[in-house]
């Protein structure tokens, strides 16, 4: 061990000699850095900590048991390490508790398979196991009738191959150059799918199966989950299923067999309300203990069967926790104090970190922050911050040791003309307050046997399987130095003041005319893209009016808001808008309807510039499209 120390002192050692002389602005002492990088390198805990809070515990849906005792968990961890003042914050409350058990879903018969699935959290569960007959969504009088009166107990496959919309709200009027041949037939399809859609509400069904668009099965929430009651729980049972079984099912089904389901859904409802936490400990700084700087992940997880919680966000959790171990361990007593935070409610809107940030400023607390580092993006190494230029300097020199020791593992810095207002991580809740939040981008392996975190993400496959032991290692090190060597620092790091904004746009009043028909009315299934890949999926659900105008609203996860300055031009294709959101700030987007009938263009923000493309959702999609040879659907987003 003294040669490894020594080794480390050298490396130091043989950094710049400004990073080391007394007066540097971001740097501790050499010998305390050695240390915190011997801990962490030679006595990592890191993989432990993970599959203890994975396979332990396991997913940790906000408000559940599970996330209670991942809390209570990660508290024991921080006091058992010496952490001073570990504690549980309480930011709030759910109204009904959610947990699952272990469930399944099956075909068992013709053939008996296993199915990989989702359900909703808060969404209803099965007394025991439901077994019926599956019947295809009806789309003709003929389909109807056979199966008007074997409705009650079957299970309804909704259908992802045609196009077509149900109930739409100009059903009954006319269409430019419409015959009356044309108009009859419309008006007939249009009364048919209404008739069959109240005649599944009526019947006593099991429920509806959806199809994944590839064999990814994505969990998400219901509606209003925090004002949930007892009395409003929801009684729609929907089950998506990943499109290769959904292709099993389909093809026993055209083949003109009987089909059966069973579906064993264990889901527990406990009335509340129950308080929810984030986790909180620190090590208190010896001059200036009212100045912060705060290290942290969320700690909360989707639930759905067969995720461990994983890459999003055990990871980060599991790296803070290891970080607050290695700065404990290493005895280090920095000038200012260092927090550590584990989050919760991330998933669904950033809550535990908003409302923290917010009770600091209410506290007059928020001006002592120095930064809020966030590990949120899976399973890669601590590899890069966005700054501006005036915080470079200071976090070159912060994170100059954690690139000496990992050399091919090495962290950079864009700097920017400002720093963000939103973000889709917990770093946002303190940017948008004017505090510096910094996102570590993950880079190097992305997952183990090719998987990328795109593989993994809200699915069935977060599991440790595809974690990259080494990357935590790297990411536990970089977090405990960096926010060592700030915490040692001649000041915190400076602020970006932000300009004054135009004055808030105002929704376009386009709901006082009537409604018309237009190329880009109804729902759009949207993704996000970087480098190829997607990163986040959403909707936009659009309204022409009879005066020109149109209305739209931006959806996702259960939640969303109106579209502000929305505008269409006919002659391009065109529309322009723009989203304001509190905890991810103000973004615009822009698209252009192609030949094809997908939507094309990009969102901007201040975090960048983004690619997004989609297509017509398809209960929105238009049958007469279809006839003409628009983009098939490929199955709706899960």
């Amino acid at each position: 061990m003294q040669i490894q120390r020594f080794l480390i002192l050298l490396a130091l050692t043989l950094l710049p000699a400004f990073f080391l002389t007394p007066a540097a602005s971001s740097q501790g002492s050499p010998e305390a850095v050695a240390s915190l990088i011997e801990e962490g390198t030679e006595r990592t805990q890191v993989w432990a900590t993970l599959e203890e809070l994975c396979h332990g515990i396991g997913p940790r849906l906000t408000g559940s048991a599970g996330l209670e005792r991942a809390s209570t968990w990660a508290r024991g961890k921080f006091a058992s390490y010496g952490m001073k003042n570990a504690h549980l914050w309480k930011w709030g409350e759910v109204p009904v508790r959610f947990d699952r058990g272990p469930s399944s879903v099956r075909m068992v018969s013709p053939v008996e398979a296993d199915f990989e699935f989702t359900t909703r959290a808060w969404a209803p569960g099965t007394d025991g196991p439901l077994r019926g007959f599956v019947f295809k969504r009806p789309t003709t009088p003929e389909e109807f009738e056979a199966v008007r009166n074997r409705l009650d107990g079957a299970w309804i496959l909704e259908d992802v191959s045609s196009r077509r919309r149900r109930g739409s709200s100009k059903d009954e009027d006319a269409e430019e150059g419409e015959s009356e041949d044309q108009k009859m037939s419309r008006l007939e399809k249009s009364r048919l799918r209404k008739e069959i859609k109240e005649a599944i509400e009526e019947a006593d069904i099991a429920g509806t199966i959806r199809a994944s668009r590839n064999d990814q099965v994505t969990t998400g929430g219901v509606r209003d989950w925090m004002e949930l009651t007892m009395d409003t729980l929801s009684k729609d049972r929907s089950i998506t299923i990943r499109k290769t079984d959904y292709d099993a099912l389909d093809e026993q089904l055209s083949a003109g067999k009987p089909v059966e389901l069973e579906a064993d859904l264990v889901h527990f409802f406990t009335e509340g309300p129950f308080p929810v936490f984030d986790v909180i400990a620190e090590i208190p700084g010896t001059e200036f203990p009212d100045e912060v700087v705060i290290i942290s992940a969320h700690l909360d997880s989707w639930n759905g069967p067969g995720s461990q919680g994983c890459q999003d966000n055990g990871t980060g959790s599991s790296v803070m926790i290891e970080a607050a171990r290695i700065l404990a361990a290493s005895g280090v007593q920095p000038r200012r104090t260092i927090r550590v935070c584990l989050w919760s409610g991330e998933e669904q809107g950033l809550f535990g970190s908003k409302r923290y940030a917010e009770w600091l400023k209410e506290t007059d607390q928020l001006d002592g922050i120095s930064a809020c580092f966030v590990d949120d993006g899976g399973t890669g190494y601590q590899g890069g911050l966005n700054c501006t230029e005036a915080m470079a300097p200071m976090l070159e020199e912060a994170i100059a040791p954690v690139n000496a020791r990992f050399p091919d593992l090495q962290i950079s810095l864009s700097v920017q003309e400002k720093m963000p207002r939103g973000g889709s991580s917990d770093h946002a809740s303190f940017n948008r307050l004017g505090v510096p939040g910094f996102y570590w981008a993950e880079k190097g392996l992305t997952g183990r046997e090719a998987r990328n975190y795109r593989f993994v993400w809200h699915t069935q496959n977060d599991t440790t399987r595809y974690a990259v032991e080494e990357n935590l290692v790297q990411s536990a090190v970089c977090s405990a130095v960096t926010a060592y060597n700030l915490a040692m620092a001649d000041s915190i790091l400076p602020r970006y003041v932000e300009k004054p904004e135009p004055e808030e746009a105002a929704v376009v009043e386009a709901s006082s005319s009537p409604k018309a028909s237009g190329p880009l009315e109804g729902k759009w299934d949207m993704a996000m893209y970087s480098e190829g890949e997607v990163v986040f999926e959403f909707t936009l659900t659009f309204q022409h009016h009879e005066d020109g105008s149109i209305s739209g609203d931006l959806g996702v996860m259960g939640s969303g808001g109106p579209l502000l300055d929305l505008t269409y031009d006919k002659e391009t294709k065109t529309v322009k808008g723009m989203y304001k959101s509190e905890s991810y700030g103000t973004s615009h987007y822009e698209g252009t309807l192609q030949e094809d009938g997908t939507l094309k263009g990009e969102r901007k923000s201040d975090t960048g510039e983004r690619e997004i493309r989609g297509k017509r959702a398809k209960e929105e999609a238009k049958p007469e499209e279809a006839q003409q040879g628009g983009e098939k659907p490929s199955g709706k987003i899960g």
